[in-house]
């Protein structure tokens, strides 16, 4: 038999008997996304600011030079 479908009857049956399963799948997926990516950003940003201080405190006050 030919299958003419685009989804299997299976998969279709999963849709249909857990709507909350995929509807939380669809939208948790892009949203952890933008927290990794918001958790990269703001650590990186962290990081440049802690060079930057550490570096100011390796050069001590001009009156010390």
């Amino acid at each position: 038999m030919a299958r003419d479908t685009v989804v299997s009857w299976r998969t279709l049956v999963l849709f249909l008997l857990f709507p909350p399963l995929a509807v939380a799948a669809v939208v948790l997926f892009p949203l952890t996304l933008a927290v990794l990516f918001w958790l990269y950003y703001r650590g990186k940003g962290q990081a440049v600011a802690d060079g930057r201080a550490s570096d100011a405190a390796a050069d001590g006050p001009p009156s010390e030079r």
